[in-house]
C-alpha cells in the first residue's frame, strides 16, 4: 500500500478574494499523518469534510466555530490532485486568494516545494456499489473503479452559451490535474454577473481570473477550447476532496455544482464510515462505561471517530426489534423524533465524558434549532455527530447532527452540565 504524503515546506499566497474582493492570504502547512485537510482559524486546527461545507454561494464555504472560510476548493484539488494527503490550510481575509481563478498557482508552488513520504499507509478507498446525488435537471453518480483510479466525467449543457455545453472525462492522476485540469479558470455569463454584484458576490473578480462567456463568444482568450467543462471537473474535484483520504471511483456529473457535489462527498463519507465495521473506536462495552445508559435506552451502538474535547461520530443500527416500535405506529414503524434527539445527546454525552474518568454524568440542560428532516425507520443506520462548540467549566454547548445514508436527519444545538453521579436525582 502507498504511504501517506504531505509537503515539504510552507507554502504561502495572497491577493484578493473572487467574490470579497477582500485582500486575503494564504499558507499551507506540512501536517502528521493522518490530519488530511484542515482549516487552521482561532489559533485551532478545524477538519475539512463535507459536513463542514456549504456549497449554495458559488464556491465552497467552509464552517468552523472559529468562522467561515470561503472558496477553498481550488486549493484543495490542487492538494488531493497532486497526492497531498495532509496539509493545514491557514487562511486570513475570511476567502482563499483567487489567484488567477484556477488551481494552477497552487499546482505550481506543490511542484516546486515538493511532497514527504510519511510513515503511514494511505488507505484507498473504493467503492462496491454506485452512489449518487440528484435533483431534478442535475447529478452526480460515483460508480466502482476497477482500475483502482479516480476518473472524473462531466457532461455540461447550459443554454447561455456554446462555449458551456459538452462532456469530457479526466483521470485525476498528478500529471494530467497539473497539466489539464488545474489551468482552467471559474467562468460566468454575462447576464448573471448584475445578480451575483448584487448579493456580494465577484467582487475581486476581473478579465485575468474570470472567463466572461457572452452567448456564442469569449471575453479574452480561452486557455483551452472547452475550458469551461475542465473548470467544472476542477470544482468537482475539490468537492471531493473534502471526503480526505484516497478515492478510487468513476464519477460522472450532469450539470451538477457545489452543493450536489458536496452532498455525494457527504454519501461516500457516510457510507466510508459505516464500512468500517468492528474498526470503532469505541464498542459497546467501552460506551457502556462511560455513559449510564443499558438497553433499551442505550442509543449508540459504536463510536467510528474520537477527538477528545471537540468532535465525535457515532453510530446507531435501527432495528424492528427496538421496543418503541411495538407502540409508536406499529402499523408503520418510525422512530420517535424524541428518541432520535435522545441518541444525539447520548453521543455529546460521550464526547463531553470520555475523559473524565467515570465519576460524572453530562446533564441535559437545553436544546436550541431542533429540526428533524427525515423518516427514520426499520433497517436505517445512523451516523452521528457533536462537535464541541465552546465549554465554560461544567457547561459546555455542541452542535449536533444525524444523517442516514448521508441525509440529515435531525440537527440541533445541545446544551449539557457536569454533575457528580451522586448529585442526580432518579
Amino acid at each position: 500500500m502507498a504511504r501517506q504524503q504531505t509537503l515539504r515546506a510552507v507554502l504561502e499566497f495572497a491577493g484578493p478574494g473572487l467574490h470579497s474582493g477582500a485582500d486575503c492570504r494564504l499558507r499551507v502547512h506540512p501536517a502528521p499523518a493522518g490530519t488530511g485537510y484542515a482549516i487552521r482559524l482561532g489559533g485551532e486546527d478545524h477538519p475539512i469534510a463535507p459536513r463542514r461545507c456549504d456549497g449554495r454561494r458559488h464556491c465552497d464555504t467552509v464552517s468552523t466555530p472559529a468562522g467561515q472560510v470561503m472558496q477553498v476548493e481550488h486549493a484543495l484539488a490542487a492538494l488531493w490532485g497532486l497526492g497531498v494527503d495532509n496539509a493545514i490550510l491557514e487562511p486570513e481575509g475570511g476567502e482563499l486568494p483567487g489567484l488567477d481563478g484556477s488551481a494552477a498557482w497552487f499546482v505550481r508552488a506543490i511542484r516546486e516545494t515538493g511532497l514527504e513520504e510519511q510513515d503511514a499507509e494511505a488507505p484507498l478507498y473504493a467503492l462496491d456499489a454506485p452512489v449518487a446525488a440528484g435533483k431534478p435537471g442535475a447529478g452526480v453518480t460515483a460508480y466502482p473503479a476497477e482500475d483502482g483510479r479516480l476518473t472524473l466525467t462531466y457532461l455540461m449543457d447550459y443554454p447561455e452559451s456554446p462555449l458551456a455545453r459538452g462532456v469530457a472525462t479526466f483521470t485525476a492522476d498528478p500529471e494530467t490535474v497539473a497539466s489539464q485540469l488545474a489551468p482552467a479558470r471559474t467562468f460566468v455569463f454575462r447576464q448573471h454577473i448584475p445578480a451575483m454584484q448584487e448579493a456580494g458576490l465577484g467582487k475581486g473578480a476581473n478579465a485575468q481570473n474570470t472567463v466572461v462567456l457572452d452567448g456564442s463568444r469569449a471575453e479574452g482568450e480561452l486557455r483551452f477550447p472547452n475550458e469551461c467543462v475542465r473548470h467544472k471537473i476542477l470544482d468537482l474535484l475539490g468537492d471531493l476532496a473534502t471526503l480526505g483520504g484516497r478515492l478510487a471511483a468513476r464519477v460522472v456529473a450532469f450539470r451538477s455544482g457545489h452543493g450536489l457535489n458536496l452532498e455525494l462527498a457527504r454519501l461516500l463519507a457516510s457510507r466510508r464510515a459505516r464500512g468500517a465495521g468492528g474498526r470503532a473506536v469505541l464498542d459497546l462495552s467501552a460506551i457502556e462505561k462511560i455513559l449510564p445508559h443499558r438497553y433499551p435506552f442505550l442509543l449508540v451502538d459504536r463510536v467510528l471517530e474520537l477527538e477528545p474535547g471537540r468532535r465525535v461520530v457515532s453510530l446507531k443500527n435501527v432495528t424492528r426489534n427496538e421496543e418503541f416500535f411495538n407502540g409508536h405506529f406499529p402499523g408503520q414503524p418510525i422512530m420517535p423524533g424524541v428518541l432520535q434527539v435522545e441518541a444525539l445527546a447520548q453521543t455529546g454525552g460521550i464526547l463531553m465524558l470520555q475523559d473524565r474518568g467515570g465519576g460524572q454524568l453530562a446533564v441535559l440542560t437545553g436544546m436550541e434549532d431542533v429540526k428533524f428532516r427525515r423518516q427514520v425507520v426499520p433497517g436505517d443506520q445512523i451516523v452521528m455527530e457533536a462537535e464541541i462548540l465552546r465549554t465554560k467549566g461544567r457547561i459546555g454547548i455542541a452542535r449536533a447532527r444525524s444523517s442516514v445514508d448521508g441525509e440529515t436527519a435531525v440537527e440541533c444545538v445541545i446544551k449539557f452540565a457536569l454533575v457528580g453521579r451522586t448529585g442526580v436525582s432518579p
